[in-house]
């Protein structure tokens, strides 16, 4: 054995990455696992909405008004109707439901410790590399947080890449999975829900009219909702992002729909580009667009400005952005704060993806100031 391999620090340093290895490894598998029980509760909730909107349709079955023509019907105390069959599949599902929140809260709990215990293993994994080299970590790059990958993961050069790939791809899978929600929940369970009314539709048309016209409007109303669900989907697949037209038309198409839809809020905007005849890649004009819709939605959800101010320059080497708000600012831990499924997240992700470099900074004085560039590779 080295003399290297027998120095105590060398030890507890081995002994503290691997207690930190292992306590970063549970709390990563107890945050997928509260996220899958969240999908699955999601998924409750929607069927138990829609067996209530079900239930409501089968009212008439308990219903004792009757007159000669109606047809008779087998004794409640014999038959269970249909409405009551409902009422219990719902009552067994909200008890599923009631145990998988307390599930849910249980394993937060645990996630909380987990974290502290990931936060302070790092800390101290920090300080004893810190004597071992005999020197402080670069501060720069405590400055500068792109390089974060979940935010309180012990900040590792060699392993930075693995980690924001795996980030990236959690990222990835999280906007899959809200996009299978959204389908599910406002397409798919809504048309079961319409073929469920359009089979009473049916009854109500010979038996009462008025009841019918009331079906018929919601089912309507739902079609609407189908379409906006849609419309949704399809804004967030990118859809609405023209590629084909030049970089500066889109982004004024952006910031003009920002002005429309918050007129209380003053946006002074500049778009300069150097070359009028620039041919950006596709995947360019998409990602500047959709960090624009990220930072601006970040500002109208959380800032409270009334004035914000955007200047984009736009070149064949390089586009940089420089977006102020006069908000109530942002806090510098903004990452620890926020989700890691946040849009400033994916902001950062982003970034870094496409080699680029991005400051956040903000205070009640100056608002907040977001400043990013990256290069343009073809």
């Amino acid at each position: 054995m080295t003399n290297e391999e027998m120095n105590p620090l060398n030890i507890i340093e081995e002994a503290n990455s691997k207690t930190l290895d292992y306590f970063n490894k549970v709390y990563v598998s107890n945050l997928e696992l509260v996220q899958s029980l969240k999908t699955e509760l999601f998924e409750l909730e929607v069927q138990i909405e829609t067996l209530e909107k079900t239930r409501d349709l089968y009212t008439y079955h308990v219903d004792t008004r009757r007159n000669v023509f109606s047809p008779l019907t087998m004794d409640n105390n014999q038959t269970m109707t249909k409405g009551k069959q409902i009422a219990l599949q719902i009552k067994d599902l909200e008890d599923a439901r009631e145990r998988l929140k307390n599930r849910i809260a249980e394993l937060e709990t645990d996630i909380d410790f987990f974290k502290g215990q990931v936060q302070m293993l790092s800390k101290a994994s920090k300080c004893i590399h810190t004597v071992l080299v005999g020197s402080n970590h670069d501060d720069a790059n405590d400055d500068f947080s792109i390089d974060d990958a979940i935010e309180f993961i012990e900040e590792d050069d060699s392993h930075g890449n693995i980690t924001h790939n795996y980030n990236m791809l959690m990222l990835q899978d999280y906007e899959h999975l809200q996009y299978a929600n959204i389908l599910d929940q406002n397409v798919k369970q809504e048309l079961i829900s319409n073929l469920n009314k359009l089979d009473v539709l049916k009854w109500l048309l010979n038996s009462d009219v008025a009841r019918a016209k009331v079906t018929l409007n919601e089912l309507h109303s739902s079609q609407k909702d189908i379409l906006n669900s849609l419309d949704e989907v399809l804004d967030h697949l990118n859809y609405n992002i023209d590629t084909k037209q030049p970089i500066w038309d889109q982004v004024k198409k952006l910031i003009d729909g920002y002005k429309s839809m918050h007129p209380e809020c003053m946006i002074i905007d500049s778009c300069d580009c150097t070359e009028h005849n620039l041919n950006l890649p596709p995947v360019i004009t998409i990602r500047l667009i959709r960090m624009l819709k990220e930072v601006f939605d970040n500002i109208f959800k959380h800032s409270n400005a009334n004035k914000i101010t955007s200047k984009i320059f736009i070149s064949s080497r390089l586009i940089d952005v420089y977006i102020n708000d006069n908000g109530v600012g942002i806090p510098e831990d903004y990452l620890e704060r926020s989700a890691w499924t946040s849009g400033l997240h994916k902001l950062h992700e982003t970034i870094y993806q496409l080699d680029g470099k991005l400051q956040i900074q903000g205070d009640l004085i100056s608002g907040t100031n977001v400043r990013f560039s990256f290069p343009i590779k073809k």
